[in-house]
């Protein structure tokens, strides 16, 4: 069973009487989503210092970069790919941080 499954399982189970779930439930729930924020924060400071090191590299801003590289200006460099890549998980990483920091505000 995925997480998934446990989650929708845990939503099953607390939709059918949230009165009578333990607190200790909702506790643990809240320290997972705080915990895996954390993660994900650690996460993307690691990319955005990532990006940082390309942008002084090659004395270009990320922006610039994303047109020029979409562009096919730049060629296949394995830097470039990699700086492409680091964009887009940073991208992604903004969407799911905001859902865990909007859960382990409630």
């Amino acid at each position: 069973m995925n997480v998934l499954e446990k989650v929708k399982i845990l939503e099953r189970y607390v939709s059918a009487d949230a009165n009578s779930v333990d607190p200790v439930v909702e506790m643990t729930i809240e320290k997972l989503l705080k915990r895996e924020a954390s993660r994900i924060t650690d996460l993307k400071e690691r990319l955005l210092r990532q990006k940082q090191a390309f942008e002084e590299k090659y004395g270009l801003g990320t922006d610039e970069f994303c047109r020029r590289y979409e562009g096919g200006t730049l060629g296949d460099a394995m830097d470039y790919m990699e700086w492409a890549a680091t964009v887009d998980m940073l991208a992604g990483i903004e969407n799911r941080l905001t859902l865990l920091q909007k859960g382990a505000a409630a």
